[in-house]
């Protein structure tokens, strides 16, 4: 292979890995710039290794690009109480190394192709994957809510307690619950709770009227985090 194809390669890997990593950059996303223009160009370094000495073990490198970068990838997925992030991330970076690849066969239009397209899809596919089916994509948003409770020393437990097990929905999860002093002799009771699901408003009211029920409660309200 001459010298001016391999630098040809790699500059091609480069400027289409920063391509893709500049539409992930400006939507937001953690996995920018820089780490598919590493992933893009690594996939082309690796595949062009044999290609120096004219091996015939190319495609066995990039089989091995496959399952090194689907470990990479498995890095950027984690899973936040009932949620899991990182999933499209994860995609778009093994992607990426295929276009890394491509650009290292010498094949340049393909490349140009797989990398548009890799674009396109995660430009057009976003809003119409939410056009589609709204209801499942918010339901599917994590959100974390906060009853603050202010009362008597000597109603803490029971009130902790109701806390505890005054909640009727299957899709509030009670997150931690905090006791603190304030001035004088009361107490301030913080219960957090994990929801996956549509709003629960109508049950918070529900809970903290169960608490201003109690004569012992000074004050009682309910915010989302």
């Amino acid at each position: 292979m001459a010298y001016i194809d391999f630098i040809l390669r790699i500059i091609l890997s480069l400027i289409l890995g920063f391509a893709v990593g500049l539409e992930r950059q400006m939507t937001g996303h953690t996995a920018g710039i820089r780490i598919n223009v590493l992933i893009s160009m690594g996939a082309c370094f690796f595949t062009l290794f044999p290609l120096l000495y004219d091996s015939e073990q190319t495609f066995r490198v990039a089989a091995a690009i496959i399952q090194g970068v689907g470990f990479l990838c498995s890095g950027v997925i984690f899973k936040e109480s009932a949620s899991v992030r990182g999933i499209n991330t994860a995609a778009t970076l093994w992607c990426t190394a295929a276009v890394g690849v491509l650009s290292s066969s010498g094949k340049y239009f393909t490349a140009v192709i797989a990398a548009g397209i890799l674009i396109i899809s995660n430009l057009a596919l976003r809003p119409l994957a939410k056009k589609i089916n709204p209801v499942i994509a918010e339901e599917e948003n994590e959100k974390r809510y906060r009853i603050s409770v202010t009362c008597s020393e000597k109603a803490e437990h029971n009130l902790r307690m109701q806390l505890i097990n005054g909640n009727s929905c299957k899709t509030l999860y009670l997150a931690s619950l905090e006791s603190g002093d304030v001035v004088g002799d009361k107490v301030e009771i913080v219960a957090e709770y994990d929801s996956s699901g549509k709003p629960k408003n109508r049950v918070l009211e529900n809970i903290v009227g169960q608490m201003l029920a109690s004569p012992e409660v000074v004050s009682a309200g309910w915010e989302v985090l």
